[in-house]
């Protein structure tokens, strides 16, 4: 049905059901990011009208039991789930937390409202610092998460 290529990945997303293509969500090929941020909503790839074919139908799993193993699969896979998907990272190891605020604020300076940067540091202070550069700036620290030795934050440009 279509194909997803990123710096991270290149696959292809197929649909579960014989049909016939009915649409397709143009806004995709300009706003590509929205099928991570909103894959439930306007994130949508296409629209199929499906057959119904009762086989393929009752190979489909329901949403509970989907999201279930799901579940399973990032545990297993220790995958590393943020709120926002990022569309900028800094990894700022054996910096200085005031020095990862300049470089931070230089590039939201040039990112747009609503991207999303991921910001890695292994300050010890790091999460007191972001904490008042958030409350200083008007952005907003969607998530913090700690990591060994390492900080990761999830910053979504809010202005």
């Amino acid at each position: 049905m279509a194909s997803i290529e990123s710096v991270r990945y290149f696959g292809v997303v197929r649909t579960p059901l014989t049909g016939t293509l009915v649409a397709v969500n143009s806004r995709l090929e300009v706003e590509p990011k929205i099928a991570n941020d909103f894959p439930y909503t306007i994130g949508w790839f296409a629209e199929i009208d499906s057959k119904f074919d009762p086989i393929e139908r009752e190979s489909l799993l329901d949403l509970e039991t989907a999201q279930d193993r799901i579940g399973e699969q990032i545990r297993e896979l220790r995958v590393r789930c943020f709120k926002a998907f990022p569309d900028y990272e800094m990894w700022e190891i054996g910096v200085e937390c005031a020095a990862v605020l300049v470089r931070l604020n230089e590039l939201m300076e040039q990112c747009k409202v609503n991207e999303v940067v991921h910001v890695v540091s292994d300050d010890p202070t790091a999460d007191i610092e972001m904490e008042r550069w958030s409350d200083q700036t008007g952005q907003a620290i969607l998530e913090s998460r700690v990591e060994g030795k390492l900080t990761h934050f999830i910053v979504k440009k809010m202005k």
